[in-house]
């Protein structure tokens, strides 16, 4: 199946510091997949470890010049190396955020099991601050040792929400047969305690998975409320919202049930054909489209003509033609002669190609000479070669 690009069917929470930072970060982690170790076991030139040491734990330094060393401590193979970081990430007069840096350069830390050791201590200490134990747990995923999933599973149950997100994340960075991508993406996505950038793709990623048994967590994710989103006036404005949508659950919640195999998805996202916001009726016709819903076909039918939105119209038509929807040709016809949108003439034509509709010939020849858009125009001098071809006149049915 073929599906047109967007640009020819779209057009072009409160939360703590530490829960929109690890939201930022769970976001990337989830999108990325495992983190190979290969990356944290690269030889290192030798290092000077008491001179960098001393510069770590002086206090009168800049705060970034102790950042840069720690980080350069965190990937050297001498155990003193980790005594230093050791003592810096327990030492109380640090900020909890510098600290939270120290516990994320460990990750990369080719001394893998003692640095495990101490990272279990620092997630499970429950006086720790919490982007502390945060940290702890990214870099416990980083670390790639199996033998991290126990505790991290522990703490995705955690009452912070920074250090649920982070355990999350991490067990996703392990990856392995032993750990349910789906239950864990799910388990994101249900907590609305998390920012909406990680729990959109976590949606993202349940699309990705096609697995069926995500259709609940997305399809009750869908039935959150979409905010009122203001029309862009400018391409700054539209670059900005472009940002802001990506970060819409209900929105990825949508797209994300048009990639699964499952039957029931096409009813849950009917339901809601008729919002009022135009960004969720486009996310749910494009989604229906995907799944070759024939049960919108009447839902289709109405908004390819009635909808107030261009985009939404397309992606009608796309379903129309995808469904091979026979009973909607008269509604093409009309979409194809009077739509004032490009796109929608053109999701139209190829759709009564598509279905064999002789009947619309005359229709596309009085179009042509009208059309200014070079594609649309291509697309209709292409549908009467091949209209004009075909022996009957009785259109293709949905199984052609």
């Amino acid at each position: 199946m073929r599906f047109e690009s967007r640009a020819h069917c779209n057009g072009r929470g409160g939360n703590s510091p530490a829960v929109a930072f690890f939201g930022a970060l769970a976001f990337a982690v989830v999108l990325a997949g495992p983190v190979p170790i290969a990356s944290a076991e690269r030889v290192k030139p030798a290092v000077d470890v008491e001179r960098l040491g001393a510069l770590l734990t002086d206090e009168s330094r800049p705060e970034r010049a102790r950042i840069r060393v720690a980080r350069v401590l965190a990937e050297s193979p001498d155990p003193k190396a980790l005594s230093y970081l050791f003592e810096a990430i327990e030492n109380a007069s640090t900020s909890a955020e510098t600290r939270a840096v120290y516990a994320r350069a460990l990750g990369r830390s080719p001394q893998r099991q003692s640095v495990a050791a101490f990272l279990h201590q620092r997630l499970e200490d429950s006086q720790e601050a919490p982007v502390v134990r945060a940290a702890a747990a990214t870099s416990l995923g980083a670390l790639g040792l199996s033998k991290n999933k126990e505790v991290l599973s522990d703490a995705s149950h955690d009452a912070d929400p920074a250090v649920r997100l982070a355990a999350r994340s991490a067990l996703l960075a392990l990856g392995g047969a032993d750990v349910d991508r789906v239950a864990v993406l799910g388990a994101i996505l249900a907590d609305r305690e998390q920012p909406d950038n990680a729990r959109a793709g976590a949606a993202q990623q349940l699309g990705f998975l096609k697995d069926p048994r995500a259709s609940p967590a997305l399809s009750a994710a869908l039935d959150e409320a979409l905010p009122s989103l203001p029309k862009p006036t400018t391409a700054a404005g539209a670059l900005e919202m472009a940002g802001v949508l990506k970060q819409q659950v209900p929105l990825a919640a949508a797209r994300a049930l048009g990639e699964l195999n499952d039957p029931a998805a096409g009813t849950v996202l009917l339901e809601h054909a008729k919002d009022r916001e135009p960004e969720m009726r486009l996310a749910v016709f494009e989604a229906l489209a995907r799944l070759k819903a024939e049960e919108a076909v009447p839902a289709a039918r109405a908004a390819v003509l009635d909808d107030n939105d261009y985009r939404v119209r397309r992606w009608a038509a796309v379903l129309l033609k995808e469904t091979r929807a026979v009973e909607a040709l008269p509604e093409l016809r009309r979409a194809l002669e009077r739509d004032p949108d490009p796109g929608v003439r053109l999701q139209a034509v190829q759709a009564l190609e598509a279905m064999h509709d002789r009947e619309a010939l005359p229709l596309i020849e009085a179009a042509l000479p009208k059309e200014e858009l070079k594609e649309v125009r291509a697309a209709m001098e292409h549908a009467l070669t091949s209209l004009s071809a075909v022996e009957t006149d009785k259109p293709a049915s949905k199984t052609n």
